[in-house]
Protein backbone atom coordinates (compact mmCIF):
# COMPACT_ATOMS: atom_id res chain seq x y z
CA UNK A 1 0.00 0.00 0.00
CA UNK A 2 1.09 3.51 -0.80
CA UNK A 3 2.20 5.82 2.12
CA UNK A 4 1.48 9.48 1.87
CA UNK A 5 3.08 12.15 3.66
CA UNK A 6 2.13 15.84 4.46
CA UNK A 7 3.91 18.89 4.14
CA UNK A 8 2.93 21.01 7.46
CA UNK A 9 3.65 24.31 7.78
CA UNK A 10 0.99 25.65 10.37
CA UNK A 11 -0.01 27.88 8.04
CA UNK A 12 -3.83 28.25 6.01
CA UNK A 13 -3.46 26.39 3.12
CA UNK A 14 -0.89 23.48 4.26
CA UNK A 15 -4.15 23.04 7.21
CA UNK A 16 -7.46 23.61 5.19
CA UNK A 17 -5.42 20.91 2.92
CA UNK A 18 -4.62 18.22 5.46
CA UNK A 19 -7.91 18.80 7.45
CA UNK A 20 -10.57 18.46 4.15
CA UNK A 21 -7.67 15.37 3.29
CA UNK A 22 -9.08 13.35 6.43
CA UNK A 23 -12.92 14.64 5.79
CA UNK A 24 -12.52 12.88 2.11
CA UNK A 25 -10.69 10.07 3.59
CA UNK A 26 -9.64 9.74 0.15
CA UNK A 27 -5.97 9.85 0.54
CA UNK A 28 -3.05 7.78 3.09
CA UNK A 29 -1.40 10.26 5.83
CA UNK A 30 1.22 8.38 7.20
CA UNK A 31 2.57 10.82 8.56
CA UNK A 32 2.57 14.89 8.80
CA UNK A 33 6.28 16.97 8.90
CA UNK A 34 6.68 20.70 10.24
CA UNK A 35 10.03 21.79 9.78
CA UNK A 36 10.84 23.53 13.10
CA UNK A 37 13.43 26.04 12.65
CA UNK A 38 13.06 27.02 16.44
CA UNK A 39 12.61 30.51 15.90
CA UNK A 40 8.72 30.41 15.42
CA UNK A 41 6.17 32.69 17.24
CA UNK A 42 4.88 30.77 20.53
CA UNK A 43 1.79 30.93 19.57
CA UNK A 44 2.53 29.08 16.34
CA UNK A 45 3.18 25.96 18.04
CA UNK A 46 0.03 26.61 20.10
CA UNK A 47 -1.77 26.58 16.75
CA UNK A 48 -0.19 23.10 15.97
CA UNK A 49 -0.72 21.59 19.04
CA UNK A 50 -4.66 22.31 18.70
CA UNK A 51 -4.64 21.16 15.23
CA UNK A 52 -3.04 18.22 16.48
CA UNK A 53 -5.61 17.69 19.09
CA UNK A 54 -8.34 18.43 16.62
CA UNK A 55 -7.45 15.60 14.05
CA UNK A 56 -7.13 13.22 16.74
CA UNK A 57 -10.37 13.93 18.39
CA UNK A 58 -12.59 14.04 15.09
CA UNK A 59 -10.12 11.42 12.72
CA UNK A 60 -7.52 9.80 13.92
CA UNK A 61 -6.49 9.34 17.81
CA UNK A 62 -2.47 8.20 16.46
CA UNK A 63 -1.95 10.84 14.24
CA UNK A 64 0.92 13.27 15.48
CA UNK A 65 2.12 16.25 13.84
CA UNK A 66 6.50 14.73 13.62
CA UNK A 67 8.47 18.23 13.98
CA UNK A 68 11.85 17.95 12.12
CA UNK A 69 14.71 20.28 12.27
CA UNK A 70 18.39 20.76 11.13
CA UNK A 71 21.57 18.34 12.21
CA UNK A 72 23.03 21.68 13.28
CA UNK A 73 21.58 24.89 15.68
CA UNK A 74 21.25 28.29 14.52
CA UNK A 75 24.35 29.44 16.46
CA UNK A 76 25.82 26.76 14.51
CA UNK A 77 25.50 28.32 11.42
CA UNK A 78 25.39 31.68 12.46
CA UNK A 79 28.81 31.51 13.97
CA UNK A 80 30.02 29.14 11.77
CA UNK A 81 32.73 29.74 8.37
CA UNK A 82 31.30 30.08 4.82
CA UNK A 83 32.50 26.47 3.80
CA UNK A 84 32.59 27.24 -0.17
CA UNK A 85 33.23 29.45 -3.00
CA UNK A 86 34.48 33.34 -2.85
CA UNK A 87 33.43 33.63 0.80
CA UNK A 88 35.09 30.48 2.49
CA UNK A 89 35.99 31.14 5.94
CA UNK A 90 34.01 34.18 6.29
CA UNK A 91 32.09 34.14 9.59
CA UNK A 92 28.14 33.62 8.40
CA UNK A 93 26.53 35.89 10.58
CA UNK A 94 22.97 36.43 9.48
CA UNK A 95 22.01 35.35 6.41
CA UNK A 96 23.56 37.76 4.32
CA UNK A 97 20.71 37.80 1.08
CA UNK A 98 17.05 37.26 1.71
CA UNK A 99 16.72 35.87 -1.52
CA UNK A 100 18.41 32.86 -0.78
CA UNK A 101 19.18 32.27 3.16
CA UNK A 102 20.96 29.84 4.18
CA UNK A 103 18.80 28.80 7.70
CA UNK A 104 15.93 28.23 5.11
CA UNK A 105 17.71 25.76 3.65
CA UNK A 106 18.91 23.93 6.99
CA UNK A 107 15.53 24.31 9.09
CA UNK A 108 13.35 23.48 6.05
CA UNK A 109 14.36 22.44 2.89
CA UNK A 110 16.67 19.45 4.10
CA UNK A 111 14.65 18.34 7.01
CA UNK A 112 11.46 17.73 5.19
CA UNK A 113 13.71 16.16 2.25
CA UNK A 114 14.84 13.39 5.06
CA UNK A 115 11.66 13.11 6.41
CA UNK A 116 10.03 12.57 2.90
CA UNK A 117 12.17 10.43 1.18
CA UNK A 118 10.99 7.08 2.14
CA UNK A 119 7.70 7.53 1.40
CA UNK A 120 5.23 7.19 -2.17
CA UNK A 121 3.05 10.04 -2.56
CA UNK A 122 3.87 13.67 -0.78
CA UNK A 123 1.10 16.10 -0.17
CA UNK A 124 1.66 19.93 -0.30
CA UNK A 125 -0.30 22.69 0.59
CA UNK A 126 -0.17 25.02 -2.69
CA UNK A 127 -3.98 26.82 -3.52
CA UNK A 128 -4.98 26.92 -6.71
CA UNK A 129 -4.50 30.24 -7.55
CA UNK A 130 -0.96 30.09 -6.92
CA UNK A 131 -0.72 26.54 -8.89
CA UNK A 132 2.29 28.35 -10.63
CA UNK A 133 4.14 27.07 -7.74
CA UNK A 134 3.96 23.79 -8.34
CA UNK A 135 7.14 21.85 -9.36
CA UNK A 136 7.76 20.93 -12.69
CA UNK A 137 10.69 18.81 -12.58
CA UNK A 138 10.23 14.95 -12.97
CA UNK A 139 12.97 13.40 -10.95
CA UNK A 140 12.41 10.54 -8.05
CA UNK A 141 11.53 12.79 -5.79
CA UNK A 142 9.32 15.43 -7.06
CA UNK A 143 7.30 12.80 -9.38
CA UNK A 144 5.73 11.84 -6.17
CA UNK A 145 4.35 15.85 -4.92
CA UNK A 146 0.76 15.86 -5.39
CA UNK A 147 -1.31 19.60 -4.68
CA UNK A 148 -4.86 18.03 -3.21
CA UNK A 149 -5.73 22.12 -3.28
CA UNK A 150 -4.68 22.34 -7.25
CA UNK A 151 -7.07 19.00 -7.26
CA UNK A 152 -9.89 20.66 -6.01
CA UNK A 153 -9.88 23.99 -7.22
CA UNK A 154 -9.51 26.08 -4.02
CA UNK A 155 -8.23 29.35 -3.71
CA UNK A 156 -6.50 30.98 -0.68
CA UNK A 157 -9.82 33.01 0.13
CA UNK A 158 -11.16 29.09 -0.19
CA UNK A 159 -8.97 27.35 2.47
CA UNK A 160 -9.40 30.72 4.99
CA UNK A 161 -13.11 30.33 4.25
CA UNK A 162 -12.84 26.85 5.30
CA UNK A 163 -10.53 27.34 8.22
CA UNK A 164 -12.79 30.18 9.11
CA UNK A 165 -16.04 28.23 9.26
CA UNK A 166 -14.44 25.67 11.18
CA UNK A 167 -13.34 28.46 13.66
CA UNK A 168 -9.44 26.89 12.99
CA UNK A 169 -8.00 29.97 11.13
CA UNK A 170 -4.57 30.90 13.00
CA UNK A 171 -4.74 34.11 14.42
CA UNK A 172 -1.15 35.72 13.88
CA UNK A 173 -2.52 36.22 10.35
CA UNK A 174 -4.15 39.13 11.81
CA UNK A 175 -1.32 40.94 12.22
CA UNK A 176 1.32 39.74 10.08
CA UNK A 177 1.83 38.42 6.60
CA UNK A 178 3.93 35.62 6.62
CA UNK A 179 4.45 32.94 9.14
CA UNK A 180 8.28 32.63 9.44
CA UNK A 181 11.10 33.06 12.19
CA UNK A 182 9.87 35.81 14.02
CA UNK A 183 13.16 37.40 13.04
CA UNK A 184 13.37 36.68 9.25
CA UNK A 185 15.35 39.13 7.17
CA UNK A 186 12.68 38.94 4.68
CA UNK A 187 9.68 40.73 6.38
CA UNK A 188 8.24 43.93 5.25
CA UNK A 189 8.46 47.22 8.00
CA UNK A 190 5.39 46.35 8.91
CA UNK A 191 5.98 42.67 10.28
CA UNK A 192 8.13 44.35 12.34
CA UNK A 193 6.53 47.22 13.73
CA UNK A 194 3.64 44.46 15.02
CA UNK A 195 6.83 42.55 16.74
CA UNK A 196 7.94 45.53 18.12
CA UNK A 197 4.22 46.47 19.37
CA UNK A 198 2.86 42.87 20.27
CA UNK A 199 5.75 40.67 20.99
CA UNK A 200 8.16 42.43 22.67
CA UNK A 201 10.54 39.80 24.28
CA UNK A 202 10.72 38.42 20.67
CA UNK A 203 12.34 42.10 19.58
CA UNK A 204 14.45 41.82 21.58
CA UNK A 205 16.22 39.11 20.69
CA UNK A 206 15.85 39.97 16.87
CA UNK A 207 17.15 43.32 18.12
CA UNK A 208 20.02 41.10 20.07
CA UNK A 209 20.96 38.68 17.03
CA UNK A 210 20.74 42.04 14.30
CA UNK A 211 23.69 43.58 16.94
CA UNK A 212 25.29 39.78 16.65
CA UNK A 213 25.61 39.90 13.55
CA UNK A 214 27.09 43.50 12.77
CA UNK A 215 29.56 42.83 15.56
CA UNK A 216 30.88 38.94 13.63
CA UNK A 217 30.75 40.27 10.40
CA UNK A 218 32.44 43.50 10.57
CA UNK A 219 36.08 42.23 10.01
CA UNK A 220 35.86 39.85 7.63
CA UNK A 221 32.97 41.27 5.00
CA UNK A 222 34.15 44.69 5.21
CA UNK A 223 31.19 45.74 7.24
CA UNK A 224 28.85 43.98 9.18
CA UNK A 225 25.39 43.34 7.82
CA UNK A 226 22.59 42.86 10.45
CA UNK A 227 19.11 41.39 9.43
CA UNK A 228 18.37 44.29 7.77
CA UNK A 229 21.30 45.24 6.18
CA UNK A 230 21.64 42.96 3.04
CA UNK A 231 24.88 43.70 1.68
CA UNK A 232 28.33 44.72 3.19
CA UNK A 233 28.57 48.19 3.33
CA UNK A 234 25.30 48.84 2.30
CA UNK A 235 22.71 51.29 3.92
CA UNK A 236 20.35 49.43 6.23
CA UNK A 237 18.55 50.72 9.80
CA UNK A 238 19.52 48.57 12.86
CA UNK A 239 16.58 47.47 14.67
CA UNK A 240 17.88 49.59 17.27
CA UNK A 241 17.87 52.71 14.59
CA UNK A 242 13.90 50.89 13.67
CA UNK A 243 12.67 50.66 17.26
CA UNK A 244 13.65 54.85 17.61
CA UNK A 245 11.52 55.57 14.74
CA UNK A 246 8.41 53.60 15.95
CA UNK A 247 8.86 55.13 19.10
CA UNK A 248 8.70 58.70 17.53
CA UNK A 249 5.51 57.40 15.93
CA UNK A 250 6.09 55.89 13.11
CA UNK A 251 3.56 53.14 11.57
CA UNK A 252 4.90 51.39 8.52
CA UNK A 253 2.02 51.41 5.59
CA UNK A 254 1.14 47.99 4.07
CA UNK A 255 -1.74 45.61 3.82
CA UNK A 256 -1.64 42.30 5.59
CA UNK A 257 -2.15 39.39 3.60
CA UNK A 258 -3.20 36.05 4.39
CA UNK A 259 -0.33 34.23 3.60
CA UNK A 260 3.31 34.17 3.66
CA UNK A 261 5.48 36.81 1.33
CA UNK A 262 8.70 34.97 1.41
CA UNK A 263 11.36 33.96 -1.05
CA UNK A 264 10.94 31.44 -3.51
CA UNK A 265 14.13 30.10 -3.36
CA UNK A 266 13.35 26.65 -3.60
CA UNK A 267 11.29 26.83 -6.36
CA UNK A 268 14.41 27.64 -8.20
CA UNK A 269 16.26 24.95 -6.85
CA UNK A 270 13.40 22.63 -8.22
CA UNK A 271 14.23 24.39 -11.44
CA UNK A 272 17.77 23.91 -11.66
CA UNK A 273 18.08 27.54 -11.41
CA UNK A 274 20.22 27.59 -8.54
CA UNK A 275 22.04 25.01 -5.89
CA UNK A 276 22.04 24.69 -2.18
CA UNK A 277 25.81 26.64 -2.66
CA UNK A 278 23.88 29.40 -3.47
CA UNK A 279 22.07 29.45 0.14
CA UNK A 280 26.08 29.93 1.74
CA UNK A 281 26.39 32.93 -0.45
CA UNK A 282 29.22 31.67 -2.13
CA UNK A 283 27.49 33.53 -5.18
CA UNK A 284 27.18 36.96 -4.99
CA UNK A 285 25.22 37.29 -8.04
CA UNK A 286 22.50 34.70 -6.94
CA UNK A 287 20.01 36.79 -6.00
CA UNK A 288 20.67 39.09 -9.04
CA UNK A 289 20.77 35.95 -11.50
CA UNK A 290 17.12 34.77 -10.25
CA UNK A 291 15.28 37.99 -9.32
CA UNK A 292 13.17 38.90 -6.37
CA UNK A 293 9.88 37.10 -6.13
CA UNK A 294 7.29 37.74 -2.98
CA UNK A 295 5.67 34.06 -3.25
CA UNK A 296 7.02 31.15 -1.50
CA UNK A 297 7.14 28.03 -2.40
CA UNK A 298 6.76 24.91 0.67
CA UNK A 299 10.25 23.94 1.30
CA UNK A 300 8.86 19.73 0.24
CA UNK A 301 8.59 21.05 -3.63
CA UNK A 302 12.28 20.56 -4.33
CA UNK A 303 14.23 18.58 -6.84
CA UNK A 304 16.06 15.47 -4.29
CA UNK A 305 19.64 16.73 -3.47
CA UNK A 306 22.85 14.70 -2.13
CA UNK A 307 23.07 15.65 1.28
CA UNK A 308 26.50 17.50 1.30
CA UNK A 309 25.18 20.64 2.93
CA UNK A 310 27.21 19.65 6.16
CA UNK A 311 30.87 20.10 4.43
Amino acid sequence: MLRGAVCFSGGKDSTAMLIRMLELGDYPIDGIFFADTEKEFPELYAYIKQIETYIQERFDSDLKIEFVHSKKTWDDWFYGEVSRGDNKGKVRGAPLRAYPCWWAREAKVIPLQRATKDFDRVFIGIAADESHRMTTQTDKQSIKNEYPLVEWGWSEQDCFDYLDNLELMNDLYVNFNRLGCFHCIKQPATSWWSLWSGFPELWEEAKRWDEESVKVTTKDWGGGHGLRSMEPGKDGWLLSEMEQRFKDGWIPKGKTKFDCESCDAVRFVAQGQMTLADFEGADDNAHERMGLIDQETPACDITWIKDDADE
